[in-house]
């Protein structure tokens, strides 16, 4: 993580513009915005920066996960196993950000709030803001241009209530406590809005700080626990790219890629095609192909919403 450095605040229009969403993750008092700072409207806490970036990260203090026990059997049958229909322009979709959840939001925004957590160095805010979605990124390090607001998934800086939408793309496999980081996610966005994403399943260790590897049963019970209303679960990586890719990194690893990726792709395929002539033989329903992949992804993505009431 980069070191704490007090800079002048980077992009000040566009925090005076956030301010009215913002609140202090210790106090939950408002924050004022001077000329080098945030600061709570008593003066009790300044903000640091980091590269200019106000830094409000605060874990919580306690986690609260007291919650009926729940188990997802029942609830798998019925949610939708199913990418989005395809409803955008996909020319220059930023990384992690495929159609299937570009689609989620629509090619539409009409100045509807969108919040990323894990945004990295705003890759997809050019995407958004340019179909006239009101973008606001967090995450916890500053890379390139960094976030609007360095924050704490589990501990948001945000009033109850704030936006529309919440996506997370590949972050919250990095989370302590995913359940905790959903329950915050739950509280500020508005009621009728949507949360999309993805998570890791099937690759490695990754980025110093892989916790919570979840499959599409994983991730359905974290949403459900925290309130959502799961709409729809799908694969979005294949095993046979994600583990090459994420096993064998950099330039010199690229032969292992692909030759891993290769014998996985022919060792998948060979299976199934054996596996379903023997099925054909003894009268069993062949593979499904689909759940096959949903089973064994390199990461899922999901659409859950905060019902209206």
């Amino acid at each position: 993580m980069v070191k704490s450095q007090h800079k002048p605040l980077a992009n000040t229009d566009r925090l005076a513009q956030i301010l009215p969403l913002l609140r202090c993750p210790q106090s939950g008092l408002r924050l004022k915005l001077t000329a080098d700072e945030l600061r709570t409207i008593d003066n009790s806490i300044c903000f640091p920066t980091i590269s200019g970036v106000p830094d409000l990260r605060r874990p919580p203090s306690t986690i609260d996960i007291r919650k009926p026990w729940y188990e997802p059997w029942d609830d798998l049958e019925k949610v939708l196993l199913a990418e989005p229909e395809t409803t955008v322009d996909t020319d220059g979709l930023p990384y992690h950000l495929d159609k299937h959840l570009a689609s989620v939001a629509g090619n539409e925004g009409g100045g509807r709030s969108i919040l990323e957590v894990g945004c990295g160095d705003r890759q997809c805010e050019t995407w958004f803001s340019g179909k006239n979605f009101d973008y606001v990124g967090t995450d916890v390090e500053v890379r390139g241009r960094g976030p609007h607001i360095l924050a704490d998934a589990h501990n948001l800086p945000f009033a109850d209530e704030s936006f529309d939408f919440y996506t997370s793309m590949a972050v919250y496999e990095h989370l302590v406590s995913p359940i905790t980081a959903a329950q915050e996610a739950f509280r500020v966005l508005k009621p009728g809005g949507s949360f999309f994403g993805s998570s890791a399943f099937v690759y490695c260790f990754h980025d110093h700080a892989s916790f919570h590897h979840m499959s599409h049963a994983g991730l359905l019970y974290v949403l459900r626990v925290a309130g959502f209303e799961v709409e729809r679960l799908w694969p979005d990586w294949d095993y046979q790219d994600a583990i090459p890719e994420m096993g064998f990194r950099g330039g010199i690893a690229a032969p292992w890629r692909l030759l891993i990726s290769g014998t996985l792709k022919f060792s998948e395929w060979s299976f199934v095609m054996a596996s379903n002539l023997a099925r054909r033989i003894v009268g069993k329903p062949l593979i499904d192909q689909f759940e096959r992949r949903l089973h064994m992804a390199g990461s899922v993505s999901f659409v859950a919403r905060r019902p209206d009431q």
